[in-house]
């Protein structure tokens, strides 16, 4: 079912399968990429309980082996809306016998929309239900048009913030997986768009403290700019060889799976652990021009 938000700028469309953000339409443009299936399929998926894949497509816990797809389950599962007012929308997620099949804790998940003006709110809540530590991953995925309005994929760029170095971990792309042992520190600032630079798979990086990465063209005002506090990484992706008309830029909290792993997801590359009864909460916010 989808639910919208509405202000004097924009107009917002979620809907309850994976708590999904499918539309946002400013002065008739639309920000979000429409999940044509022969290049991608969906919007902007939310990543949970893990970001990235799995080696092999599984893990261990506790002398157990378990599967899981690429980014988690919640992306695949029907959330309810459990808050909806005039500027934000809230859905959960909780564990079912379904879930944990595939991880083995309880959990209460959360996803709010919060609209501003011309900026949206994302924030995650992850509630450990269970009785035992909680191993997890949560992040964003969401698709931006290129172009927004006028000219090319290649009129535009990718700007992050601040100027820095920052540490850039490449990909297997074949298997999805890091290659951590060749990580690298960069002082990439301003990624000119080119399908190329995907040749690779997703760039893979370290957040700063507080981050900022604009999307942005040479021939008008029209960007959207994504920014977040304590997000340790981030990727940036859009598909290759095929020559799609989106960019994702993607904040998260985890990793998918070092080259090197062991499987298990006690000591997982970028894993966080939360103690019985307790929550975390990150958020990153949306800006739409």
């Amino acid at each position: 079912m989808k639910n919208t938000l509405s202000s004097k700028e924009l107009k917002v469309t979620v809907d309850t399968f994976g708590a999904e953000m499918h539309s946002v339409k400013k002065s008739g443009i639309e920000y979000i990429w429409q999940a044509d299936p022969e290049f991608w399929g969906r919007h902007a998926p939310v990543l949970f309980p893990i970001v990235g894949k799995l080696k092999n497509g599984e893990y261990t816990y506790d002398d157990k082996t378990y599967t899981m797809g690429g980014h988690g389950f919640a992306r695949d599962n029907e959330f309810q809306l459990v808050k909806h007012t005039g500027d934000e929308l809230i859905y959960e997620l909780k564990n079912s016998d379904e879930t944990l099949e595939h991880y083995p804790f309880k959990f209460t998940f959360q996803v709010s929309y919060k609209l501003t003006a011309n900026k949206i709110r994302v924030r995650y809540t992850v509630k450990n239900e269970d009785e035992k530590i909680m191993k997890f991953g949560v992040g964003a995925h969401p698709a931006f048009n290129v172009p927004l309005k006028n000219g090319e994929f290649e009129n535009y760029s990718l700007t992050i913030s601040p100027v820095e170095e920052r540490t850039f971990i490449p990909l297997n792309g074949a298997a999805g997986t890091l290659k951590v042992s060749e990580s690298e520190t960069v002082a990439d600032y301003k990624k000119h768009l080119t399908h190329e630079l995907f040749a690779g798979d997703a760039l893979v990086y370290s957040s700063s403290p507080k981050t900022e990465v604009t999307l942005a063209n040479n021939l008008d005002e029209h960007s959207v700019k994504v920014s977040w506090e304590n997000m340790p990484y981030f990727g940036l992706w859009s598909p290759y060889p095929k020559e799609a008309g989106f960019v994702c830029i993607e904040p998260w909290y985890g990793l998918a799976d070092d080259d090197a792993t062991d499987g298990d997801l006690s000591t997982k590359f970028g894993i966080n652990s939360l103690e019985a009864g307790k929550e975390f909460n990150c958020e990153f916010t949306i800006e739409f021009n």
